[in-house]
């Protein structure tokens, strides 16, 4: 029996082995460019008088394991010393399209397992998330909306689970984040025609509710917006001064403490975007913004050293004339 007891026991180590060969090792880390343009890049921009938040990709570090993120939370480290660093950006577009899948317990365990490893390292720097909130441009709180825009809300509930406003005010208060750059995900113009408003209704509406829910009470509110272009700027300076007033002073006005315009300069869906024209070129759009910079706005854009106009020094000098920040891609893929 004894015998039988030690055949049976050796089966089930050899089994137990068997088992454990067959599992997924973690990948490597995905490799990173070398860190002296990003650190060079950091202190131009402080150098310039520009704050700097650390613009990173850790949804992707963290869905490769905690090697990956370990790695991009070392180089971080190494780039947060800095002089004239305040935060780390450690996603765009949180739960969006991206690994975490549309599913709300897999942002909080990112943003939990994120927080716990780069909060060490960061040297008291602050955290921030990039979140778009589609529910927010279905004009809340708006009487009388025409046709089907009582089902928008709903659906956008349904589509996006990972995003619903009861589900951005959890990660708000969860303590994991210090700052959120917000997008309100305004429908097109056609939408809000059909509904009896405009988008400038819509707009309020969205930051009304962000007041209500108190989010800048949690956490520092900042407003996002894309308005790079491909190749020169198309529109005029009264649809310049339009879209500056949608997407900088409305925010501004009902309580966010910035707004984030994306982007200085970057490839996107194979062409070159950018919000001057070609060879640093004023247009009608950077005369708007440079406006509200001279009224006190408080703007910030984003930056990598891998995507310049004249080079770092002369496209930072340029920035400097209007934003008062810059997100400095940090090179993390």
């Amino acid at each position: 029996m004894r015998w039988l007891g030690l055949v049976m026991a050796t089966t089930v180590l050899m089994a137990g082995c068997a088992l454990t060969s067959t599992r997924q090792p973690e990948s490597a880390p995905s490799p990173f460019p070398n860190l002296g343009p990003y650190r060079q890049a950091v202190d131009a921009a402080a150098s310039r008088g520009l704050a700097v938040w650390l613009d990173a990709d850790l949804v992707k570090r963290w869905a490769e394991g905690p090697k990956s993120l370990d790695a991009a939370v070392g180089r971080l480290s190494a780039l947060a010393v800095r002089p004239g660093v305040v935060g780390v950006k450690i996603a765009d577009e949180l739960g969006y399209h991206d690994a975490l899948d549309n599913n709300p317990s897999r942002v909080s365990a990112f943003l939990t397992a994120v927080a716990a490893a780069l909060r060490p390292r960061i040297h008291g720097k602050r955290i921030l998330v990039d979140i778009l909130a589609p529910e927010l441009g279905c004009a809340p709180g708006v009487p009388n909306v025409r046709g089907p825009a009582a089902l928008c809300r709903p659906m956008a509930r349904a589509r996006y689970p990972a995003l619903t406003l009861d589900q951005i005010d959890r990660y708000i208060g969860s303590g994991t984040v210090d700052a959120v750059d917000l997008s309100t995900h305004l429908l097109p113009v056609s939408r809000y025609r059909s509904w009896g408003i405009d988008r400038m209704t819509a707009q309020r509406a969205a930051w009304q509710e962000v007041k209500r829910l108190g989010w800048s009470r949690k956490v520092i509110m900042h407003a996002r917006r894309g308005l790079a272009h491909p190749g020169d700027y198309r529109g005029d300076a009264s649809s310049a001064e339009a879209d500056v007033e949608l997407f900088v002073d409305v925010p501004l006005h009902t309580g966010a403490a910035a707004v984030s315009i994306w982007t200085w300069r970057q490839l996107y869906q194979g062409q070159v975007v950018r919000l001057l024209d070609p060879g640093l070129r004023p247009n009608p759009l950077w005369v708007a913004l440079l406006a509200r910079r001279r009224a006190g706005a408080v703007l910030f854009t984003s930056f990598s050293p891998s995507s310049t106009e004249r080079g770092v020094g002369a496209d930072l000098d340029m920035i400097s004339r209007v934003f008062t920040g810059v997100y400095v891609a940090a090179g993390t893929g």
